[in-house]
């Protein structure tokens, strides 16, 4: 079996996801496998990946939500442990082995994780810029802003299963929200290191409208005041956060 599974969930990302697999493929580290599961595509991503012989596990499913995506790649995952790649995002060749060092060095029970670059539409690099936090991140640091992506980060597989996966009815945040729980019970330790590459375009849902910023403000105070946050974070960091 291998060390690591690499999951990328993908949903009409064709003109992107080779150059997502492509940057698996350049890894140092070389103990992975790669796990796709489709989405739902109907720009021929199908006939895509079938044409370019790709050397790991596609599976094409119909639509249900790119968290219950993520969750059907933690259930086919072979790895130890998992790392989640956006189709539309890249690695840098040394990021499994970065990540693999850092859970060696803090223990099986620890979500590792890693800085990024931001990759315009025309493939530009731009290392982003974010508060600085001490490393093992608190909860408190963790809700008060998001410091940890959901690509370049590193977490057991059977940990994944046992607290549950990811809020299948969440259309944002979902990641994040699954964070908030995970980091109640497990040490979270990072790296200003870049690892991943973020793209934006005009297919990915990233920008900040009324919708998702209530979502997230939701997700929040649920956290906050009926699971456990306001024992880990002070009330008036808390209230400015909300």
């Amino acid at each position: 079996m291998p060390v690591v599974s690499v999951c990328i969930p993908t949903f009409n990302c064709k003109h992107f996801l080779q150059k997502a697999v492509d940057s698996v493929y350049r890894q140092t580290f070389k103990d992975y496998e790669i796990l796709i599961v489709d989405d739902g595509s109907t720009d021929g991503t199908e006939e895509m990946v079938k044409s370019n012989r790709f050397s790991g596990r596609y599976y094409r499913f119909e639509r249900m939500g790119q968290q219950a995506a993520r969750n059907k790649l933690i259930e086919l995952a072979q790895g130890d442990y998992i790392t989640f790649l956006d189709a539309d995002d890249e690695l840098y060749p040394d990021a499994l082995e970065t990540l693999l060092q850092m859970m060696q060095q803090n223990g099986p029970e620890t979500y590792v994780f890693g800085h990024y670059a931001g990759l315009d539409e025309a493939g530009r690099e731009c290392l982003k810029t974010k508060p600085r936090c001490a490393s093992p991140l608190t909860a408190a640091d963790l809700f008060s802003f998001i410091h940890v992506k959901t690509g370049g980060t590193l977490f057991a597989a059977d940990l994944y299963r046992k607290e549950g996966g990811f809020d299948a009815g969440m259309r944002r945040c979902g990641v994040y929200k699954l964070q908030l729980k995970l980091i109640l019970k497990y040490r979270f330790v990072g790296t200003d290191k870049p690892l991943f590459k973020k793209r934006r375009h005009s297919g990915n849902a990233t920008e900040m409208n009324y919708d998702w910023r209530t979502i997230e403000a939701t997700m929040l105070e649920e956290f906050y005041y009926l699971e456990g946050g306001k024992d880990v974070v002070p009330k008036r960091r808390a209230m400015k956060r909300l």
